[in-house]
């Protein structure tokens, strides 16, 4: 009976014990966020919740913002939506589970999009230290749709898209990256000019890739403070985008300046070139001088090698112009993030 009654006594110790130790943890995690908002609005920020509990005892701490609005008066770049939760285990609180709502805005200093989506959850694994620097991170959408105030509308079936970083990688901040969308809905503003091209299907199949990213600093914790990292090389392993009977298939590397242009070869196979050729002169990406400067030269390229309709190619960067084989046809992109 002595036993029973000291054993039942531990048991009754150690269900207080936890308890404080949860209630002590809830309340640093509401802290912790309350102190990070307070602290990006004295630098300025627009940082608001209308909001903020944590709940989830005994094993979770589940923290969710309701009328939240983040705005970085530096890059003019802001999120606003009405709920956003940050979920995790209280015995492995590395480890995040974030649960976007069903709609939100995001904006930038040249548009706002708002987006709806039935799902969208990421999972993300973050280093024991005050940077927080991420480990790996993964993010699923299905059934989404975004609006841009530039008066085009897009809707995706579904998406995922991950970052793993690579300690052992020779460059310091790389990552394995990946990403992949299937039912791809571009929308009326850029299929209009599109019609009889091809004979295209409203909706693009599918577009994958992945590839290995080198930045210029860490994804932690002073991305979304300061700046965020800026891509410096990119070795795309594979990259696949099938519309249709359009289907291209490549990879390549390239590297990045300071100011986001990019240099390097990407070589691609390209199934019914002549298509992709005539979309690229109906969305206004090349000319229609250009469109038939490369498509003579291509349709010599493609006769040598046997088969007309399929052709493998070089996309190539050079000072700040993109060229397709000898071929000039524009401005390189610029691949530095807001």
């Amino acid at each position: 009976m002595r036993k029973l009654t000291f054993f039942l006594l531990l048991l009754i110790l150690a269900a207080i014990a936890w308890g404080v130790f949860w209630v002590f943890g809830a309340r640093t995690v509401e802290n912790v966020m309350n102190d990070w908002l307070a602290e990006r609005r004295a630098e300025g920020w627009v940082a608001e919740a209308s909001a903020l509990e944590t709940r989830g005892f005994p094993n979770r701490f589940d923290t969710t913002f309701e009328g939240l609005e983040l705005a970085d008066p530096d890059t003019e770049v802001g999120w606003s939506a009405p709920a956003f939760q940050l979920l995790s285990l209280s015995y492995k609180p590395n480890h995040v589970i974030a649960v976007w709502p069903g709609q939100q805005t995001f904006s930038t200093p040249d548009a706002s999009y708002t987006m709806s989506a039935e799902t969208m959850r990421g999972s993300i694994i973050i280093s024991p230290s005050l940077s927080l620097e991420t480990q790996s991170s993964t993010i699923e959408i299905a059934a989404a749709s975004v609006t841009s105030t530039k008066g085009w509308t897009a809707d995706l079936g579904s998406g995922q898209i991950s970052m793993r970083a690579r300690p052992d990688a020779a460059q310091a901040h790389t990552y394995d990256l990946y990403f992949t969308f299937s039912e791809l809905d571009p929308g009326d503003a850029f299929l209009a000019p599109l019609k009889g091209v091809a004979g295209l299907p409203r909706v693009i199949d599918a577009v994958s890739m992945t590839a290995t990213g080198s930045f210029d600093k860490a994804w932690d914790l002073s991305a979304v403070e300061v700046a965020r990292p800026q891509l410096r090389a990119l070795t795309i392993n594979q990259i696949t985008a099938r519309w249709g009977d359009l289907l291209l298939v490549g990879g390549g590397a390239l590297e990045v300046s300071v100011d986001g242009t990019p240099t390097g070869d990407l070589e691609f196979e390209a199934t019914n070139w002549r298509d992709m050729v005539d979309i690229a002169e109906a969305t206004g990406a090349i000319t229609p001088d250009a469109a038939r400067g490369i498509t003579r030269a291509l349709s010599l390229m493609a006769n040598l090698s046997g088969d007309p309709e399929q052709l493998d190619l070089t996309v190539s960067f050079r000072r700040g112009v993109m060229f397709l084989g000898p071929i000039p046809v524009g401005a390189a992109p610029d691949m530095g993030l807001p």
